[in-house]
């Protein structure tokens, strides 16, 4: 993930006209929080370096 900061109302806005899901204004400012919050948690994460050799696990099919 890049150092530089997302637009994240512009990606709120942007995701909710894909999705054609309508955000009430009063809701807006609390989505967007949301949103960066979850940039927060999920950067660990991504910024995991993989190797491209790995080989998925198997799946369990009962």
């Amino acid at each position: 993930m890049a150092d530089d900061k997302p637009d994240v109302a512009r990606l709120v806005d942007e995701a909710a006209k894909a999705l054609g899901l309508p955000i009430a204004p009063e809701y807006r400012a609390n989505v967007i929080l949301n949103y960066e919050r979850s940039l927060m948690i999920a950067r660990p994460l991504l910024e995991v370096e993989l190797d491209d050799e790995l080989i998925p696990g198997p799946v369990f099919r009962p």
